[in-house]
């Protein structure tokens, strides 16, 4: 039995560069439930910020369409972090900036 991989699942997986503006914004509202440190094994399973650059380029192009994904929906953060949380609402420039950042990197990633 053959097994054909594209040569960006095998290619190995470009450091994740996030500019510094979105880096403030995920520092303050997304690490703390997708890290290593964060609560919610669902959130980790989904997401981990922390292992971005460990994924291949595949599963990395993968990760940031789901990011622009749920942020076009606006399913990020839950409407239950957002009731006890208040704070932790994106604002609608918080939300644009990471959906453009996640979603050029998903197109630059699956080239």
């Amino acid at each position: 039995m053959a097994i054909l991989l594209s040569a960006s699942a095998l290619a190995p997986a470009p450091k994740v560069k996030i500019p510094k503006k979105a880096n403030a914004v995920i520092e303050a509202k997304c690490y703390g439930c997708h890290s290593a440190e964060g609560r919610s094994d669902k959130a980790k399973a989904a997401l981990r910020w922390d292992q971005l650059d460990s994924l291949s380029t595949d599963l990395q192009a993968d990760k940031f369409a789901a990011i622009e994904k749920v942020l076009e929906e606006g399913s990020m953060p839950p409407a239950r972090m957002v009731e006890r949380n208040p704070d932790m609402k994106l604002t609608d420039a918080e939300t644009a900036l990471l959906a453009k950042w996640a979603g050029n990197m998903s197109k630059k990633l699956s080239r």
